[in-house]
């Protein structure tokens, strides 16, 4: 597979940098930030849809020991529950939200995944939510609109339009540290995005979140990336109850089969290939090898890594875990316990 370069564009760090905007200025009353769902069932203009969603839209400075790094954010639930990107918020010492009736307040973390590179921040100001739709509703071509702060808090909830480009992107990233990683199951979009966007909604028409913007190709203009709202729609509703989420541990590393394939590992299409599995772990001490595709979990298919988190985030510490895996080409089957 060819290797794509990318950058998390997120992660803007301002050393010694003065931002128009980044002090609040007077209230502006006409912005209703009234607490509240905002959902459409029907198509709406690119200036409805902005004029509806802007509230629940913030722009986001985490302080850090050596700069701030700003990002966007935008809120999912009442309570003022606010989904972003994990590097927008790693390693703050304080989080500050900028609202769009030019209101300042702190956030707090609730929850944060690395590996999905997204997090769930605390407002201290409740706030309208917006409602999200699932993949399965998205079509290449559809209009989209991405809302954020790019380059700074001068330029906080800036919009960009553009249209899906592609469904279900795979990106081979090399992180800072040398290690190389995927990230699996990306809207691609052209709604053009910068250093500030990460974090920020990818909306479409209805003014519904699809996805949350992470990435963009370094090299080339009109190429971005969002991670689908499906991989965080089962935590925002777990986290809610108890301003907290642990998620079950399984031991697998795992990747999309159909890459597998690309890359001559597996002849299968749907699954996720195993690519590792931990000592000591739950699914250790089960037959699964490295190779293995997995294709269902607790009776549900099992398609990609999507797929496997949606199940994954459903699942509590000591629940019974059924796993139908095909080794060597042969159909098979075993049960964990999620620890």
């Amino acid at each position: 597979m060819k290797k794509f370069v990318v950058f998390l564009f997120g992660i803007f760090i301002t050393l010694n940098f003065v931002a128009c905007g980044t002090t609040a200025s007077a209230i502006d009353t006409t912005v209703d930030m009234t607490p509240r769902l905002i959902s459409s069932a029907t198509s709406m203009s690119s200036t409805a849809v902005v004029e509806a969603v802007r509230s629940a839209i913030v722009g986001i400075s985490a302080s850090l020991n050596y700069g701030t790094s700003i990002g966007s954010g935008v809120a999912v639930a009442d309570g003022g529950y606010v989904l972003t990107n994990h590097h927008v918020i790693s390693g703050a010492n304080s989080i500050k939200l900028y609202y769009a009736d030019k209101d300042v307040g702190g956030a707090s973390l609730i929850w944060s995944d690395s590996s999905l590179d997204l997090a769930i921040i605390k407002s201290e100001k409740n706030m309208p939510y917006l409602a999200t739709s699932p993949l399965s509703e998205v079509g290449v071509g559809d209009d989209v609109l991405a809302v954020g702060t790019p380059i700074s808090l001068q330029f906080q909830h800036s919009v960009t339009k553009g249209i899906v480009s592609a469904l279900n992107r795979t990106l081979e990233i090399q992180s800072i540290n040398g290690y190389t990683t995927y990230m699996q199951n990306l809207i691609q979009h052209d709604a053009s995005i910068n250093a500030g966007n990460s974090g920020g909604p990818l909306i479409n028409t209805t003014g519904k979140i699809i996805g949350i913007n992470s990435l963009k190709a370094s090299d080339a203009e009109g190429i971005g990336f969002a991670i689908p709202i499906e991989t965080a729609i089962n935590v925002i509703s777990r986290v809610i109850p108890n301003n907290d989420f642990e998620q079950v541990y399984l031991g697998v590393f795992a990747c999309d089969a159909e890459l597998a394939k690309f890359k001559e590992q597996t002849d299968l299409d749907n699954g996720v290939f195993v690519v590792d599995i931990a000592k000591d772990s739950p699914i250790s001490n089960a037959d699964l090898k490295i190779g293995d595709v997995i294709t269902s979990i607790n009776s549900q298919d099992i398609k990609n890594m999507l797929d496997f988190r949606k199940v994954l985030y459903s699942l509590d510490k000591g629940d019974k875990v059924e796993i139908k895996y095909y080794q060597n080409g042969e159909a098979k089957s075993t049960t964990i316990v999620a620890n």
